[in-house]
């Protein structure tokens, strides 16, 4: 109980910081070297926080905060002592596309290929989640088999990783699978995105989209700019962040698979999933997609359970195709 009340007392990040947040598949590499371009530069010290890491002592000139796998109990934490934040975020189709051929084709095995739980398949009681310590939360993880979440989200019952249940399930089997599993990481960065939006924000949500080739240099001078960093003009700063995110690294080709991989972004695989989010997806991420202002293809999807979505489950009426509950 004291362990509890010293965690949910810590003071959110201060005014004078900077905190970059990015989540999974929104791009948490290219934020974790963009925060180390500009916040080293700038005489700042990086910090990593990763799961419910509450913010780290202050030093005089601020800190760099780079959290990632957010929860959405820690959003106050980090929102509400006036820090700028720069907050990377996606289209949740595009997300769930990425995240099914990144993890199909075996990427981080130490939990798509374990037989146990981990951060990333599964939740922990609130009970278990509430110290906020990571290293206590992954004993618990530790003792819970994996083979009951694979089963709630979908998994063929053969599966006993979660890249045995992405291999032997359909592509748009997968696509659902993943779509569940996602969710979770999904919704905390909606939330953030409503937490943080409205007048005199200090938040600037970074879509990935925006960091691809042709609108790197305008989007990296504007975001230096929007904080205020003392070299933002300087052309080393912006070829010094190219190199590093286009370079011999890659870092944002990192989540296509590798040259001949049947995952790589090319691929017909990757092309039948990418049809699959823009022609069908399923209702729920049609709707998470629509909810985020990010979507090209989802742009206006009334709530799944809003009054009239109700009223059509029903009477079987409306023009939304019966979405309903029952699809979801």
């Amino acid at each position: 109980k004291k362990h509890m009340q010293m965690q949910t007392s810590v003071s959110p990040a201060a005014p004078d910081d900077w905190v970059w947040i990015a989540h999974h598949k929104t791009g948490t590499k290219v934020a974790e070297e963009l925060a180390r371009v500009l916040c080293r530069s700038s005489g700042r010290r990086v910090a990593k926080n990763t799961w419910r890491e509450p913010p780290r002592n202050k030093v005089a000139r601020g800190l760099c905060h780079l959290v990632l796998k957010l929860q959405p109990q820690d959003i106050a934490r980090w929102t509400g002592g006036g820090a700028r934040i720069v907050h990377l975020v996606r289209d949740p189709a595009e997300m769930v596309t990425s995240g099914y051929l990144y993890h199909r084709r075996g990427s981080e095995p130490s939990w798509t290929n374990s037989t146990i739980c981990s951060r990333d398949l599964c939740q922990l009681p609130d009970a278990a989640a509430a110290t906020g310590d990571k290293f206590a939360a992954q004993r618990f993880f530790n003792a819970m088999p994996a083979a009951p979440w694979l089963r709630l989200l979908g998994c063929p019952p053969s599966a006993r990783t979660y890249l045995d249940c992405l291999r032997t399930a359909g592509m748009a089997a997968g696509l659902a699978i993943e779509t569940r599993r996602a969710a979770h990481t999904i919704e905390t960065m909606l939330a953030l995105q409503t937490v943080t939006h409205g007048p005199g924000s200090r938040t600037r949500q970074l879509e990935l989209r925006s960091l691809e080739r042709a609108s790197f240099n305008a989007t990296f001078r504007s975001l230096a700019a929007w904080l205020e960093h003392p070299a933002r003009g300087d052309t080393e700063l912006l070829a010094r962040a190219r190199r590093l995110c286009f370079g011999g690294g890659k870092v944002l080709t990192a989540a296509h698979a590798t040259r001949g991989s049947p995952s790589r972004a090319g691929s017909p695989l990757a092309a039948a999933a990418r049809a699959w989010a823009s022609n069908n997806a399923t209702p729920a991420l049609r709707e998470l997609s629509a909810r985020s202002g990010l979507s090209r293809t989802w742009p206006h999807v009334p709530p799944l359970f809003s009054d009239t979505a109700k009223d059509r489950a029903v009477s079987g009426g409306g023009g939304g195709g019966g979405r309903g509950v029952l699809t979801c």
